[in-house]
């Protein structure tokens, strides 16, 4: 039995989104596995671009089931949101996430923190608002939802938060909100 690794430096195997917003990557084939070699290539990249690297294990953004391995930084995340016909799951494998859910009034609804020991997976049904925020400097997640990816009409975004191009109010209101549920670890 012939093993093939991925790696994102090896195009046979992982092929680079020259569209994605931020660093992303594909898987080639129909199987993919991840291991610790992998997770060091992604880590790496991203503390070598300062930016979030992204593997998405299934073959392309059409795909009915999208699973990705995602290496964000501490204060590169996005605003509560909500998918009006998708539920998502996050399960931390490195690092520490803080994740929330809303109600519709921006009331929170549940607060964890998740270290991948203890505590490491969260799923938010379609039409609840929610929010992932690094604690720790990286955190690496795999991340699942039903595809396919429809861009900026994927997401709602509530009246209540910051959005995503109001950094620093949007940093804010996660530290608010770390402090309000004793989640810095920083």
């Amino acid at each position: 039995m012939e093993k093939l690794p991925l790696s994102i430096f090896d195009d046979t195997t992982c092929w680079r989104d020259p569209n994605a917003k931020s660093i992303g990557f594909f898987a080639a084939g129909p199987v993919s596995s991840v291991d610790q070699s992998l997770l060091a290539e992604l880590k790496d990249m991203a503390i070598q671009s300062g930016e979030n690297v992204r593997l998405s294990l299934h073959e392309n953004k059409d795909a009915a089931f999208h699973e990705m391995i995602i290496v964000q930084h501490r204060d590169r995340f996005h605003p509560p949101k909500k998918h009006s016909q998708k539920a998502k799951s996050f399960h931390v494998m490195e690092g520490e996430m803080a994740v929330f859910s809303f109600e519709d009034d921006g009331k929170v609804t549940n607060a964890l923190a998740l270290d991948g020991q203890n505590s490491f997976i969260f799923r938010a049904e379609k039409n609840v608002y929610h929010a992932d925020f690094p604690i720790t400097e990286l955190v690496v997640h795999h991340e699942s939802t039903l595809g396919p990816f429809l861009g900026d009409s994927d997401s709602e975004y509530p009246n209540w938060a910051p959005l995503l191009d109001d950094q620093d109010p949007l940093i804010r209101y996660r530290d608010e909100l770390f402090a309000e549920y004793n989640m810095d670890r920083a």
